[in-house]
């Protein structure tokens, strides 16, 4: 029969021949143009060995099964899935003298099996195609296994499907077209895998997906335009991949879109004004391209985006004043393009703005005064160009006979520049602080959390990986600046508070010298950023200072918390910014108490009472708290904790910052310990260390760019150890999962 000739009908079949039930499809030579030898191959039927059916009715695994047919089929496909699903590490406890309703990983809904939720079950082999079977299936989740080979076709079958899970595997070859057929189909997930080849243009068909993740693989070509028919699209992330030509148009066709991303690639072309459609859109990430031409002005209608990120690409043009429309807007990354012309006042509009980069473009005149918030001092020098002065106020100035009414005290406004510096700002005897006084700083410029959905393009990758295959060293792929600088203390061991007073005293001792300076020095505008760099480290090594009492407070320093004395001789250090780089911050001494307020995030959680493991235990998320303790052979797991910068990593690999979380937990005997990390928006890097504390050596380390769980498995002996939870890439916020087995 030629190969045009055949049509597959749909009419399914039980025939048993030979022992062996199987299920199969009737072909017919009716003619049908369109079918071809990939699509009669995929709607074969799986042949089920008859010894599987006649276990599953035994009545044990499915009790009454004259009355649950469809759960023996299921049971059948189950068991023939068994020994691939299972691997050579992994292990299910499947089997015909064990109800279904207790296999890993099985749930029932209405007599079949609807969900199977097989993840992070150390599972290899190929995907079954027998899983194919599960008419009634809704939930397919096989992510964070060792799965290889292709994603069967069979799964195109799977007509109830609303949710297929696939990620974190090492599943190769070409995303099957067949999956277009899962009508039903809401959220697809093949992310971190090497899946080669196009995306299928046949995924347009799937007119409920919500959510399209395809990131961290090696897909390649254009985005296909058909996925501008995905009207219920909101999430779309297909990053970390060599997609190469223009973004479609047509993605400006979905109106519920929230998010995305698309940067890490070889996009080129245009940004697509259509975009200024979408009226929902949070976040547009489109850096690491090679994108062209000018930024839209439709961008400027985005009324909702919080994150616009076009850093490193081949923009050229002008800055469009109408992005200074964007009120919500948290972040702004245009670094590392080819725009030119003044830089608009009118992004001082953007009262939310919390990040903005500029550096290595082609800019003119001077940084208007109105960015002066969300620009750090790191940034402004790589910008390269001047503040603008400042604007003299529109109020009419008093005339020479006015006096100032009684209650009011005459101060040089932000906008005019004093006639005489202001005197060296030292702070006075009157305002020392007791004994107990800790050194806090308060400072406008400081971080905010950031929604991160996913780990930042920008940011370095810590070794040893291998930097992803689109990032070249050069000036056009260069990383964001960090916000606050880094300073150098960061890679260093952890000071104790007496240093940290010392280190202290050394910049107060600078600030009182440049504060003489200015006096005499007409480069007014290098010793405030001098002054400001300054600050910069001293608000570093207080944050350390604080993080190191935490961990005395939990028991995890190196020595007894109360044999290190307090500091007591530096003062608190308000900075009120100012709107002109020539005038001198005003310093104001302000001593404040020791922080004893977070006892209760920091102590040993209530969880672990006893040096017995209990089994799960969920501890309560506490992001301010940068050392815990977990206690004696504490073994479970807790609901997600966050990075934020008030933790760094003891084990930085660079220069930047790397925000981190430590756990200490204490082993009384020889026991193998299994530690995993995950996290969905980032990149999460995993190190044990020895003893209880941030500045023990590294006994293990795990991690990997392209990877969204790291796990550690070791024999330890009895003593003390520290789980240090950090990312791949610096600067990185996020919330994570840490899991920690131990079995003795």
């Amino acid at each position: 029969m030629p190969k045009n000739a055949i049509r597959i009908a749909t009419a399914l079949t039980l025939v048993a021949v030979m022992g062996v039930v199987a299920i199969s499809l009737l072909l017919t030579g009716a003619s049908d143009a369109t079918a071809s030898n990939a699509d009669v191959a995929a709607a074969r039927a799986i042949t089920i060995p008859a010894q599987y059916t006649e276990q599953c009715s035994n009545g044990v695994a499915v009790p009454d099964g004259a009355s649950y047919a469809g759960l023996v089929a299921d049971c059948a496909a189950l068991l023939a899935s068994r020994d691939t699903l299972k691997g050579t590490t992994g292990s299910l406890n499947w089997s015909a003298d064990r109800a279904i309703s207790g296999w890993n990983g099985v749930k029932i809904s209405s007599g079949r099996v609807s969900r199977l939720m097989l993840q992070r079950y150390r599972l290899n082999g190929e995907i079954p195609s027998e899983l194919g079977n599960l008419s009634n299936l809704r939930e397919l989740v096989l992510s964070y296994n060792q799965l290889t080979g292709a994603i069967p076709t069979k799964l195109g079958d799977l007509s109830n499907l609303t949710e297929l899970y696939l990620g974190s595997n090492q599943l190769t070859g070409e995303i099957p077209s067949q999956l277009s057929n899962l009508a039903n189909l809401t959220e697809l997930s093949l992310v971190y895998n090497d899946l080669t080849g196009t995306i299928p243009a046949e995924l347009g068909n799937l007119s409920k997906l919500t959510g399209l993740y395809l990131y961290g693989n090696q897909l390649a070509g254009e985005i296909p335009s058909q996925l501008g028919n995905l009207s219920n699209l909101t999430t779309l992330t297909i990053v970390y991949n060599d997609l190469t030509g223009e973004i479609p148009a047509e993605l400006g066709n979905l109106t519920n879109l929230t998010r995305i991303y698309l940067y890490a690639n070889q996009l080129t072309g245009e940004i697509p004004a259509e975009l200024g459609n979408l009226s929902n859109l949070k976040e547009l990430g489109l850096s690491h391209n090679q994108l062209t031409g000018a930024i839209p002005p439709q961008l400027g209608n985005l009324s909702n985006l919080r994150e616009l990120d076009l850093y490193s690409n081949q923009l050229t043009g002008a800055i469009p004043p109408q992005l200074g429309n964007l009120s919500n807007l948290r972040e702004l990354h245009l670094g590392s393009n080819q725009l030119t012309g003044a830089i608009p006042p009118q992004l001082g509009n953007l009262s939310n703005l919390r990040e903005l980069t500029l550096h290595y473009n082609q800019f003119t005149g001077c940084i208007p005064q109105s960015l002066r918030a969300p620009l750090s001092e790191r940034e402004i020098r790589r910008v390269g160009l001047p503040m603008c002065a400042a604007t003299t106020a529109a109020t009419p100035t008093p005339t020479p006979t006015s006096t100032p009414r009684p209650t009011e005290t005459p101060t040089p406004t932000a906008t005019a520049a004093p006639a005489t510096p202001v005197a060296t700002p030292t702070p006075t005897a009157t305002s020392a602080p007791s004994a107990t006084a800790t050194p806090t700083l308060t400072a406008t410029s400081a971080p905010v959390t950031i929604e991160t959905p996913m780990p930042t393009a920008t940011s370095a990758p810590r070794p040893p990986a291998t930097p992803v295959a689109t990032l070249t060293p050069t000036a056009t792929s260069a990383p964001r600046p960090p916000a606050p600088p880094p300073a150098p203390p960061v890679a260093t061991p952890t000071p104790t508070p007496a240093a940290t007073s010392a280190a202290s005293g050394n910049v107060m001792s600078r600030l009182d010298a440049l504060g003489r300076q200015v006096a005499d020095n007409s480069d007014l505008s290098r010793q405030v950023s001098e002054i400001s760099d300054l600050v910069s480290a001293m608000a570093d090594r207080i944050a350390t200072m604080a993080a190191r009492i935490a961990e005395l407070e939990a028991g995890g320093g190196q020595g007894a918390a109360t044999a290190t004395p307090t500091p007591t001789a530096t003062p608190a250090i308000v900075i009120e910014a100012t709107s002109t780089p020539t005038a001198t911050p005003t310093i104001t001494p302000e001593p404040t108490a020791t922080p004893t307020t977070t006892p209760e995030a920091t102590s040993t959680p209530t969880a672990t009472p006893s040096p017995t493991p209990t089994g799960v235990v969920a501890i309560e998320r506490t992001p301010t708290a940068c050392v815990q303790s977990l206690g004696n052979n504490f073994t479970g797991s807790w609901n997600s904790n966050t990075w934020a910068p008030g933790c760094l990593s003891a084990n930085p690999p660079g220069a930047d910052d790397y925000y981190a979380r430590f756990y200490t937990f204490t082993l009384d005997a020889a026991a193998e310990v299994t530690i995993t990390l995950s996290c969905n928006d980032a990149a999460p890097y995993l190190y044990l260390l020895n003893g209880a504390g941030k500045g023990g050596s590294i006994n293990q380390e795990k991690g990997a760019a392209t990877a969204s769980s790291a796990a550690i498995t070791a024999t330890l002996q009895p003593g003390d150890y520290t789980i240090e939870a950090t990312t791949y890439y610096s600067e990185t916020f996020g919330d994570f999962t840490l899991e920690l087995e131990i079995a003795q």
